[in-house]
C-alpha cells in the first residue's frame, strides 16, 4: 500500500496536537514505582525464535472454531474493509512490520502506532475514569490498565465485530466477546510484549504469543496517510466468490 505525506493541514493538525499533549504529560510517568516503558519501539520478533510465526493465525489453525472457519469460507475477500483504508484492530495490528510508541502519564498510557495512524488510550485504574455504557462498543475496544511490579497489564474489551479482527489475510474475524490482555515489561533495553486473545465465538482456546522489541533510533513516520487508489489496486485482479450478487459499491472521497 502506498503511503502519502501530502495531507491537508486540517488532517495533520489533530495528530500534531495529540503528540504535543502526549509529550507534555509523559514526564508525569517518571517514578521509581513503575517501569519506564516510554519510547519508540521497532517491530517485534517472536521470543521463541520463530521470527513472526507466533503471532499469525494460520488459515486452518487448530484454535479456530467451526464458526470461524464457516465465516472465513463465506466472506468475500473483495468486501474486506482494509481495501477502504480501515485500520487493523488488536491483536492483528501487531503483525504488521511497523513501529509503535508508548507514552506513560499519571492516569493513562497512550499507544501510538505507525500503521494506520492508530492511537489507543489505556485508562489506568484508580483515577476515577468513567466506564462506557453497556451498549457502547469500539473498533479498538475499551482499554484499562494497571502495573504489576515491573509490568504494565492492559485489558481490552468492548470490541465491535470486525471481519478481519484476528487475521485479515485469511478472513478470520473477531466478535464482541473478544478480550485482549497485553503485558509490557522491560528487559534492559528490550521491550517484552505478551499478548493473550480470547474470543469464544471464534477461538477454541486462548491464543498467546510473546515478542521482543528493540528501541527505534527514529521517530514514527506519521501521518500514515492511506491512499484509497493504492489500497484498492489489488481488487482489479481479485475475483468475487458471489458474481451473481449486486456489485460492491465503495464510497469515494
Amino acid at each position: 500500500m502506498r503511503r502519502t505525506r501530502n495531507l491537508p493541514q486540517k488532517c495533520m493538525l489533530p495528530i500534531l496536537l495529540l503528540m504535543g499533549l502526549v509529550g507534555q504529560d509523559a514526564a508525569l510517568a517518571a517514578s521509581d514505582d513503575i517501569p519506564n516503558l516510554t519510547g519508540t519501539w521497532l517491530y517485534g520478533r517472536c521470543e521463541d525464535g520463530s521470527g513472526t510465526g507466533c503471532y499469525l493465525l494460520a488459515f486452518d489453525d487448530e484454535k479456530l472454531t467451526q464458526r470461524a472457519k464457516a465465516f472465513r469460507d463465506a466472506f468475500d475477500e473483495v468486501a474486506q474493509p482494509k481495501f477502504d483504508c480501515a485500520p487493523m484492530s488488536i491483536p492483528h495490528i501487531w503483525t504488521d512490520p511497523y513501529g509503535h510508541e508508548i507514552q506513560q502519564q499519571e492516569d493513562r498510557v497512550t499507544l501510538i502506532y505507525e500503521k494506520d495512524d492508530v492511537v489507543r488510550t489505556v485508562w489506568l485504574d484508580g483515577h476515577g475514569h468513567q466506564r462506557p455504557a453497556l451498549n457502547q462498543f469500539f473498533y479498538h475496544g475499551y482499554s484499562t490498565g494497571h502495573y504489576e511490579g515491573d509490568t504494565l497489564v492492559v485489558e481490552t474489551t468492548r470490541f465491535s465485530f470486525d471481519p478481519m479482527g484476528l487475521n485479515s489475510d485469511f478472513r478470520i474475524p473477531s466478535s464482541s466477546q473478544k478480550r485482549v490482555t497485553e503485558r509490557y515489561t522491560r528487559d534492559g533495553e528490550t521491550l517484552i510484549l505478551e499478548v493473550t486473545t480470547e474470543d469464544t465465538f471464534f477461538l477454541e482456546q486462548p491464543w498467546t504469543y510473546k515478542v521482543r522489541s528493540q528501541p527505534s533510533p527514529d521517530p514514527l513516520a506519521l501521518p500514515w496517510g492511506c491512499d484509497l487508489e493504492s489500497s484498492r489496486q489489488i481488487l482489479q485482479v481479485t475475483p468475487t466468490i458471489y458474481p451473481e450478487d449486486p456489485p460492491i459499491v465503495r464510497i469515494e472521497e
